[in-house]
């Protein structure tokens, strides 16, 4: 299964990312900044 996540470069959601990733979704995500 996909999962599209906004404002993946903040700290919860790109946690959620990580969880969902070991869950074994296919995570993709946009944000409005990207960090180094």
């Amino acid at each position: 299964m996909k999962l599209h996540i906004l404002g993946i470069c903040g700290t919860f959601m790109g946690g959620l990312a990580i969880l969902a990733r070991q869950a074994g979704f296919e995570v993709e995500g946009s944000d409005a900044n990207v960090y180094p």
